[in-house]
């Protein structure tokens, strides 16, 4: 039987529970500060995530578009956090669905999915200007298929 969770961006109403899963990845980040991450509608618009039945934040992604100096516009996912005990594999799907789906929405065809060490981990806030072009793995939306960088 497969899990059913709610998807979507991050509410207001979970900007705590999702402070349990980014202190994971990013482990300096105090609370106050992803508060200010994380204060208005369009900052939370970024953040994507991926509840259980019982209200946990079992997965966590950030992304937004950029231009490529040769692909052209592409999706960035410097975060992809899946944190399920249970259903890791499930919350990653579910999660990378997502991504796909906002990466259609901003009308670009491929996403850039970051390795754990290629962001400054140090300040969100420079993330969309940090450029590891050649860092991580590719996933081509009109192929279906996924290339390293």
């Amino acid at each position: 039987m497969r899990t059913v969770y709610d998807v979507g961006g991050l509410d207001a109403a979970d900007v705590h529970r999702a402070y349990a899963v980014i202190q994971h990845v990013m482990p300096g980040l105090d609370l106050e500060a992803w508060k200010t991450l994380t204060a208005t509608v369009d900052a939370r618009h970024d953040w994507l995530t991926v509840m259980d039945a019982h209200g946990y934040i079992r997965g966590l992604c950030y992304v937004f578009t950029r231009e490529h100096p040769v692909r052209g516009s592409q999706m960035e996912v410097p975060i992809f956090a899946s944190v399920s005990l249970v259903d890791k594999r499930g919350v990653a799907r579910e999660l990378f669905e997502l991504a796909k789906s906002r990466a259609r929405q901003a009308g670009v065809e491929t996403i850039h999915f970051w390795s754990a060490g290629s962001a400054n981990w140090e300040s969100l806030m420079k993330l969309r200007e940090a450029a590891p072009w050649d860092d991580g793995v590719m996933y081509d939306l009109r192929t279906d298929r996924t290339f390293l960088c």
